[in-house]
């Protein structure tokens, strides 16, 4: 029989799971489209980066959850303007005060959590691996309504043991102190050394992890193969290589 080397497998959701640039991409569409503006390519590719930005941020500390949540916004409009990437778009700065940011980024948030994408059929993954007995838990940054919704739409909330959120836990990943309280709720005095983490992010998953003294597995599709991070304990191409590390082979038992 087979032995676990893991019991635990503790999930990043967007780019790990669920295709989180697809469910961006819409999102950001529909929310414009609501005030009768059609977007493409290029003002995606820049909200995008500026999104990505904030939230880097964010794990470092630099601002809180809100300023992400209404800065990225605030910048994306500011590229509208002249001097801005994006003013050969035309959209007078009259349009863009009609916009109220809070109402945009409630539009744009309720959009984000009400579509999903999965990425390499994940939950018949997660599913095989529950019937496994192996237990699985989300641990995210997002936004909690929108990360609850989506799950729930495309099922990992009957899969996964609990959902862990930045805000409600009450600290973001990397912060160890984030991994600290999602571990105590999971089993007081819980073995480390059979706790895997999954993210595609080296700055908050692998990052934590490390900080939390946990093995870590980069999920680097784009950019696989390539050589990996001395920080990071395995790194794989396909979310289904997973199964190769969490149990023990032979010559580990030897």
């Amino acid at each position: 029989m087979r032995e676990k080397r893991y019991d635990i497998l503790l999930w990043d959701v967007d780019g790990t799971l669920l295709n989180f640039l697809k469910s961006e991409r819409w999102a950001l569409t529909e929310a414009f489209l609501s005030y009768g503006i059609e977007i493409d390519d290029e003002v995606i590719a820049v909200y995008s980066a500026i999104n990505d930005s904030f939230w880097k941020r964010l794990e470092l500390g630099e601002v809180t959850k809100e300023q992400v949540l209404k800065g990225r916004f605030e910048k994306l409009f500011e590229e509208f303007l002249p001097q801005g990437r994006l003013a050969e778009k035309r959209m007078d700065a009259e349009h863009l005060s009609k916009i109220e940011i809070a109402e945009f980024q409630h539009k744009y948030q309720r959009n984000l959590g009400s579509v999903y994408f999965y990425l390499e059929d994940s939950l018949s993954l997660c599913k095989k691996l529950k019937e496994e007995g192996f237990l699985q838990y989300i641990i995210t940054n997002g936004v909690e309504w929108t990360q609850r919704n989506k799950l729930h739409l495309a099922g990992f909330d009957s899969v996964m043991e609990d959902i862990y959120i930045s805000e409600v836990i009450g600290y973001n990943k990397p912060d160890v102190k984030f991994f600290d309280r999602c571990l105590l709720r999971i089993q007081e005095g819980i073995d480390r050394r059979r706790v895997l983490v999954i993210g595609d992010s080296m700055t908050s998953d692998m990052k934590g992890a490390e900080n939390a003294g946990l093995d870590s597995c980069l999920y680097a599709p784009g950019s696989f193969p390539s050589e990996k991070p001395d920080s990071v304990t395995y790194q794989i191409a396909s979310l289904w290589d997973v199964e190769e590390l969490i149990w023990q082979n032979q010559k580990d038992r030897n």
